[in-house]
């Protein structure tokens, strides 16, 4: 009787062994950073740092396959398919002397039709981490081309730049929501980074987290009810997920590897770097 209550309360008792399964994509342990999936869920497009270099890779899950978006020999890196899938929009940094000088491209799918929507304008500069509109028509993205690192965004086409952010910090990774009515980012005026969202003109920008630790790279879920981040505000990098207005924050992957850089899958999953196994590789679980 005594061994049957144990069993019981084994049971009906959360463990470790009752948390969700993290399926693991690749294998090869390098380096891995920004996984996102193509609209139609049937494309993982993510950076890999191999050796000396960081390009990007698309894997067809299906069928396992895997190739280069480019051929390119400068790095290239964190890209995101446009709505329809039909374009991808990456960081490059091309070549130049003494040190990088980072521009926004976008491509078509297959990887041909690069051209530069935010680039060098007179002096060296970064523009990184680009984030699409919901509508296709816009592209955010973070810049020093004033000096400070700050939130931009630009049509597709690579016109009408616009300034959305004014604050001596660090301004960066933003993520369009998916109604197109809201911008959330990462920031440094608060002290640490801490995540921040704001309406796509700039105005009434409001404060989501207040950790004592790190909270970086937000994700929208595909029905804008609960935004993924990466925390180590429990002494470890794990990823989280909070609802839109900062409330409710709950530790998703609960592992003592590191876990970062999420997204969604079309279906509601969270997809994520993790070094739990050997290397980092790229892994995909249901969210709590």
């Amino acid at each position: 009787m005594r061994r049957l209550v144990l069993l019981l309360i084994l049971l009906t008792t959360p463990t470790l062994a009752q948390q969700p399964t993290a399926a693991r994509l690749t294998t090869d342990g390098h380096l891995k950073q920004r996984p996102v999936w193509s609209p139609d869920g049937k494309s993982l497009l993510f950076t890999r740092h191999q050796g000396a270099t960081i390009f990007l890779f698309v894997l067809t899950p299906e069928d396992k396959t895997e190739r280069r978006l480019t051929m390119g020999k400068d790095p290239e890196f964190d890209a995101v398919y446009s709505p329809d899938g039909k374009r991808i929009a990456f960081s490059y940094d091309k070549s130049s002397p003494n040190q990088g000088d980072i521009d926004v491209n976008t491509c078509l799918a297959d990887g041909t039709d690069i051209k530069t929507v935010a680039g060098t304008e007179g002096k060296l500069s970064h523009e990184e981490w680009p984030s699409w509109s919901p509508d296709g028509q816009w592209i955010a993205y973070s810049s020093t081309k004033d000096d400070n690192q700050e939130i931009y965004i630009v049509k597709s086409d690579g016109s009408e730049k616009k300034r959305l952010t004014t604050e001596v910090a660090i301004d960066a990774h933003p993520a369009w929501s998916p109604d197109g009515k809201k911008i959330a980012f990462s920031t440094s005026r608060w002290g640490d980074l801490e995540l921040a969202v704001m309406n796509v003109d700039g105005s009434d920008l409001v404060r989501l987290t207040k950790s004592a630790g790190m909270d970086d790279y937000p994700c929208w879920s595909p029905d804008g009810k609960r935004l993924a981040f990466t925390s180590n505000r429990d002494g470890n990098l794990e990823i989280y997920t909070m609802d839109p207005d900062g409330q409710n924050p709950r530790n998703e992957t609960q592992n003592p590897a590191i876990d970062n850089f999420a997204s969604w899958t079309k279906d509601g999953r969270l997809t994520f770097v993790s070094n739990r196994e050997e290397g980092f590789d790229i892994y995909v679980m249901p969210a709590r």
